[in-house]
């Protein structure tokens, strides 16, 4: 158990394509390419054209907030809402689930707001690399406070049904300076990337 679990620590601080990881020195020009990037198909051209290090991709939103996800009830877009029954834009995706679910932060990122509001329930951001920011809402409890550093895949949260919903599900956005990217793309970009190389 101990060889495993030092093999996995070492995996984690190695690159994907097993060059040295200069990270410390690649941190300015990693910023400075994904200062323009707002989709997860730029994202995927940068992370490769950089050959960015499995440590170095786990800095964004990169993966799913839930294990074994049941769907995504309700998409990125415009759409008639639920409770209010007007066309109105969706900001985030909905991944319904049982109460009580984890919700997994999806990328190493700080805890910059959590708190409650009446359309989003109990909701929590974490600011990740890049200027990106993943989004968490209608949560029935949650695990972690503002200013906490928080990993990939860390839990943060449980699913529940808090502000207006019609149902328990999460909320999940992902944002950038003034716009909503849609999460979709995000997902499984860690995936994507690991099985492509």
């Amino acid at each position: 158990m101990k060889y495993i679990l030092i093999f996995f620590i070492t995996l984690l601080h190695l690159p994907l394509w097993g060059q040295p990881d200069d990270s410390l020195n690649k941190k300015p020009e990693i910023e400075r390419c994904m200062e323009q990037v707002y989709s997860a198909n730029e994202f995927q051209w940068i992370a490769d054209s950089l050959q960015l290090s499995f440590g170095e991709l786990c800095n964004y939103p990169v993966i799913f907030p839930i294990k074994k996800a049941q769907r995504i009830s309700s998409g990125f877009g415009m759409r008639v809402h639920p409770v209010y029954r007007v066309r109105k834009f969706h900001t985030g995706i909905d991944i319904s689930g049982v109460k009580g679910t984890p919700v997994y932060a999806t990328g190493n990122g700080i805890i910059v707001r959590k708190g409650y509001c009446s359309g989003y329930g109990n909701y929590i951001e974490i600011k990740h690399a890049g200027g990106f920011h993943s989004f968490y809402a209608h949560l029935s409890r949650t695990m972690v406070n503002v200013r906490d550093s928080v990993g990939i895949a860390q839990q943060i949260a449980y699913v529940g049904s808090t502000g207006i919903a019609t149902g328990s599900h999460l909320h999940y956005e992902i944002r950038k300076g003034k716009y909503y990217l849609n999460p979709t793309g995000w997902c499984y970009l860690l995936f994507e990337i690991w099985k492509n190389k």
